[in-house]
């Protein structure tokens, strides 16, 4: 009878901490007070704690992670932690601090947490604990890919095979109640290989002397070892799922991914969009751990891209210079039609590239979507453009402007739409992030389009008014 216990070895949700908590960490560090220190952190929950190394440099929160005490306590901090600032302190931690707190996780997790870690510093600490690294871990480490659900999955699931009545299984979990863990009984047939799932409430209202196999559900949402870790998140948040089991090529019931395992894959992927958003590109948001040099080469990419297309808009107004110069209150308005038009490509952009990652927006809504952002920002920009027209003829009492900025507003809003939400589908199309279309050059797109057309309009507008 297969049967293992799940352990909750995944990072927990890091819920904000009041900036007092953390300046208070840092004046005590700073003077140097390590028992008032100790005291205040073994007050506090790993999570918050967690939360302020987070956001510390490196080298600092290494320094206040050594007055974590005791062991157990050190520990959940240190798993509740990025994984960056966890590799960090667990490479440049003094052992006899570190070993400690090692040796209370679960021998499995120890191994995992050692084997990401370079070659030197896990030999340092196999030495140090006088153990040879775990046979699992290194078969994990060397058969599972990156960042996929092998990597991340535990091995310990809570499974048993079909011919298991309920009673029986019923007395398994009673067996071991004391794991808190177990949402999901898992059925195998006889070569170990995934066949149904059963939830806890529906095993316990069956009938005790039936065949698990006959309530159980068989159509699995399931993934599979290679499958990407974002996309088991994205499983969890779609079926609203507490675990989801993974299986090999096979079809071999290998291990499950629960709720709190892809926790953090949640919060990098999002900090991931929104930092590519901005046109940052990069997952690292920890910016006291990074060199100017590094900031510097992150952003850069970037930023050329609409510098470039800075550029072009310049030239485009070049081009509309006499129009411009005959008409000094076109100038005027120009901010406001082209600041407009990139508040509602923005927005559209947002909806389009958060629908495309939860799986919520799929490449074949592409034409439906266009239709009602379309019809939705042209209504919008119809509106605004009345009410900035009124404006201007209130101000200036110039008919032919007040008739240019009506539709340039209008036209601007509705293209600006139109470009925020293709160009996430074209990226994604050519297989590169959408989250990066809603970055600077999506914006840069904007605004050309949108000078463009508030010049065009105005030029023919004013030369038949001439």
């Amino acid at each position: 009878m297969a049967m293992m216990v799940l352990d909750n070895t995944g990072p927990t949700a890091q819920p904000p901490i009041n900036a007092k908590i953390s300046e208070a960490i840092m004046r005590l560090h700073r003077r140097g007070s390590a028992t008032h220190l100790t005291q205040l952190l073994s007050k506090l929950a790993p999570a918050d704690i967690a939360s302020v190394l987070n956001s510390f440099p490196e080298h600092k929160a290494n320094e206040v992670f050594a007055f974590l005490s005791p062991a157990s306590h050190a520990s959940q901090v240190l798993e509740a932690m990025s994984e960056g600032q966890r590799n960090f302190i667990l490479s440049h931690c003094p052992l006899e601090q570190i070993i400690p707190v090692l040796k209370v996780l679960p021998a499995e997790l120890r191994q995992r947490r050692i084997c990401g870690l370079g070659p030197e510093a896990s030999q340092r600490l196999n030495e140090a604990m006088n153990e040879e690294p775990a046979a699992p871990s290194a078969e994990v480490e060397s058969v599972y890919q990156s960042d996929t659900a092998g990597e991340l999955m535990d091995t310990q699931i809570f499974a048993m095979p079909e011919s298991t009545t309920a009673a029986e299984a019923i007395n398994a979990v009673q067996g071991l109640s004391s794991h808190e863990s177990i949402f999901y009984l898992y059925v195998v047939d006889d070569l170990q290989r995934l066949t149904g799932v059963c939830s806890l409430r529906k095993l316990i209202l069956a009938d005790p002397n039936k065949p698990i196999k006959e309530f159980t559900k068989t159509r699995l949402i399931k993934a599979e070892v290679n499958t990407p870790q974002g996309a088991v998140a994205k499983l969890l948040s779609r079926y609203r799922l507490l675990a989801v089991p993974v299986v090999d090529e096979l079809g071999v019931l290998v291990g499950q991914i629960t709720i709190d395992n892809v926790i953090h894959v949640i919060q990098e992927e999002n900090t991931g969009s929104l930092m590519k958003m901005a046109g940052i590109g990069s997952k690292d948001a920890n910016i006291l751990a990074q060199s100017p040099f590094r900031i510097f080469t992150t952003r850069v990419p970037w930023l050329i891209t609409a510098f470039v297309a800075y550029l072009l808009v310049s030239a485009i107004l070049d081009g509309f210079e006499e129009t411009l110069s005959a008409v000094v209150q076109l100038a005027f308005f120009f901010p406001i039609v082209i600041g407009m038009s990139g508040n509602a490509g923005s927005q559209t952009g947002a909806v389009v590239v958060r629908g495309l990652a939860l799986g919520t927006i799929q490449s074949s809504h592409f034409f439906k979507l266009l239709f009602k952002e379309l019809g939705a920002n042209l209504v919008q920009g119809t509106i605004y453009g009345i009410c900035l027209s009124a404006a201007s003829y209130a101000i200036f009492q110039n008919p032919s402007l007040s008739l240019t900025l009506g539709p340039a507003m209008a036209l601007s809003i509705t293209i600006a739409s139109a470009i925020a939400m293709s160009l996430p589908f074209f990226f994604k199309r050519i297989g590169v992030d959408p989250a990066v279309a809603a970055g600077p050059m999506a914006l840069a797109l904007i605004d050309m389009a949108g000078s463009i057309n508030y010049l065009t309009i105005a030029f023919l507008v004013f030369s038949r008014s001439a």
